[in-house]
């Protein structure tokens, strides 16, 4: 008796062992990711989250970006027939238009998009645990992006495991769970391993601030202009000179500092060329302009303005700088020098909204437009420098002391005339 007793007390301790061990091969498997459970009647979903950061002021690209889904693993087994039963996900695409706004902060738009549910209509052949690798395609389409376009594509990389079950009406996914495999600024707390939500969330993500976290950000910036600076519709920016005032000299250069600075979202230093142009829009090559003239593949000469630093240019009555190749979203400043006699205002349009005048009262005081954002539309900036009014008196400023020397003649002798006068009708004659 007491010897079956030890049996069935060793079967017991191994069948307890038995449900601790898959247990914990559960617990494991299901640790991969906090997975999110589902029921037969509302399975679990998955779905993709696309970042696209653009500086303000950016129009948004109509573009279409794809997530691919690999195999990986069905049930720990990893050879290439386990992977062939593994059904396809996706290709999934997420598309934007120009009518999508986001929201703006800091000088950047962000738009938010999240795809549907990615296992929708998925057949999965048995019960069992699917894993997949996700990753984003380096391309939009939609559009050919032009020559002046740029994207920096998300080289994030997430894990989906799906676990599917048996149901009373057949198979369901029954939980879903994901971690970062690379990581990229989407999840900037995060690290390679850690784990992320992966369901869908109702309502427009820019509002609600609620979506799946398998998330990739891109950005895409743009420059406007072109390549020939004599062409008006190639002017980005154009910051104009003139002077006012008869007595304004027409030949007199005026020194600006203009800082030209590219947006936030744009990656590395960015360089940007400047031309002076005449009333006629033909470029000036002179070092009276400015002193590090450079020459384009045209033989036009320009400045090189490069992203942050300020610049010295001269300009004077009816010359213009231009910028060819500013990026949407950048933004500049130029300051005029104070210049003796002569009194500053400046007309500013920026992203086709003003004029603005800003002007001094007084003279001899320098001007500055503050920080002005480079928009798609016009960004202009003109400048005159009024020369004080000058009333003409008739007198020959070289000829002043010899003026004067008749002037002092005239009352000297004026001054004898009277006191001749008066000693005359005061002579009494003797009698």
């Amino acid at each position: 008796m007491k010897k079956k007793s030890n049996e069935l007390r060793g079967r017991l301790t191994a069948m307890a062992l038995a449900v601790v061990m898959c247990m914990g091969t559960v617990i494991s498997a299901f640790a991969a990711g906090d997975p999110i459970f589902g029921t037969e009647n509302a399975p679990a979903a998955a779905a993709i989250t696309k970042n696209l950061i653009m500086p303000q002021g950016t129009t948004t690209p109509a573009a279409t970006f794809t997530f691919q889904f690999s195999p990986v693993s069905v049930d720990d087994r990893t050879t290439s027939d386990d992977l062939n039963t593994m059904p396809a996900i996706g290709p999934t695409t997420i598309a934007f238009s120009a009518s999508d706004t986001g929201t703006v902060s800091a000088g950047a738009k962000n738009i938010l998009k999240q795809s549907g549910d990615v296992l929708s209509g998925i057949s999965f052949p048995h019960a069992g645990v699917y894993v997949y690798n996700i990753e984003e395609n380096s391309s939009v389409t939609g559009y050919t992006p032009g020559d002046n376009e740029s994207y920096v594509f998300s080289p994030a990389q997430y894990t989906l495991t799906v676990y599917v079950k048996n149901g009373v009406s057949g198979l369901y996914v029954a939980a879903v769970a994901s971690s970062i495999t690379v990581n990229d600024s989407s999840n900037q707390a995060s690290n390679p391993g850690d784990k992320v939500d992966p369901t869908p969330q109702p309502g427009d993500p820019n509002i609600t601030g609620n979506y799946s976290k398998i998330i990739f950000t891109n950005t895409y910036s743009k420059t406007a202009g072109g390549v020939d600076p004599t062409d008006p519709n190639n002017h980005v920016l154009t910051i104009g000179k003139a002077v006012s005032g008869d007595y304004a000299d027409r030949t007199k250069y005026f020194a600006f500092q203009i800082t030209a600075t590219q947006p936030g979202v744009v990656q590395g230093s960015a360089t940007y060329k400047a031309y002076v142009l005449d009333s006629g829009n033909n470029v000036v090559t002179s070092e009276d302009n400015a002193s590090n003239l450079l020459t384009d593949t045209s033989d036009y000469s320009y400045i090189e303005f490069t992203s942050g630093v300020t610049e010295t240019v001269n300009l004077k009555h009816n010359q213009k700088l231009v910028f060819t190749d500013l990026h949407i979203g950048a933004n500049y400043v130029a300051v005029e020098s104070a210049v003796e006699h002569y009194t500053a205002s400046a007309m500013v349009v920026e992203n086709g909204l003003g004029p603005i005048q800003y002007f001094n009262s007084i003279e001899n005081l320098s001007l500055s437009t503050s920080t002005k954002l480079i928009g798609e539309n016009e960004n202009s900036a003109a400048f005159t420098n009024t020369y004080r009014t000058i009333t003409p008196t008739g007198v020959i400023i070289n000829n002043l002391p010899f003026v004067m020397i008749l002037i002092l003649a005239a009352g000297a002798f004026a001054a004898f005339v009277v006191i001749k006068s008066r000693k005359k009708r005061n002579y009494v004659p003797h009698r």
